[in-house]
C-alpha cells in the first residue's frame, strides 16, 4: 500500500508565537517548513522544495514577503498580513490571502483551496 505524498508548505513568519501555532495547525495534515523572514525562506528553497508558500508581508531582513512572492510565483502563494488586502495591490489572483488575525478554520480552509 502507497500512501500520497504530504504536500509540502513553507510558512515565513517572524512572529515567534504566530509561526510556531500556525505550523502546528497545519503539521497535522501538511508538511510544514518554517522561516523567520525572506533571508531564511530563499536560503531553504534553495536545498528544499515547497508546493505552497505561506508568507507574512512585513518582516525584518532584505527580503520581503512581497519578493517572495514575486520570485516564486511557480508555486501556490498565500499571503498574510495585518493590513487590508487593499493595501498590497500586487496580491492577485491566484493569490490567496489571510487577514490577521486568522483562527484554525479559516487558516485551513485558505491552504485547502490553494492546494486543490
Amino acid at each position: 500500500m502507497t500512501t500520497d505524498p504530504k504536500l509540502v508548505v513553507l510558512l515565513v513568519e517572524d512572529d515567534d508565537a504566530i509561526r510556531e501555532l500556525t505550523a502546528m495547525i497545519l503539521e497535522g495534515d501538511y508538511e510544514v517548513h518554517t522561516a523567520r523572514n525572506g533571508d531564511e525562506a530563499e536560503a531553504w528553497l534553495k536545498t528544499g522544495k515547497a508546493n505552497l508558500l505561506f508568507t507574512d508581508v512585513r518582516m525584518p531582513g532584505t527580503v520581503s514577503g512581497q519578493e517572495l512572492a514575486t520570485r516564486h510565483s511557480d508555486m501556490p502563494i498565500l499571503v498574510t498580513s495585518g493590513e487590508a488586502k487593499e493595501q498590497h495591490e500586487w496580491v492577485r489572483e491566484p493569490m490567496g490571502y489571510l487577514p490577521k488575525p486568522y483562527d484554525r478554520k479559516s487558516l485551513l480552509a485558505a491552504v485547502q483551496r490553494l492546494a486543490a
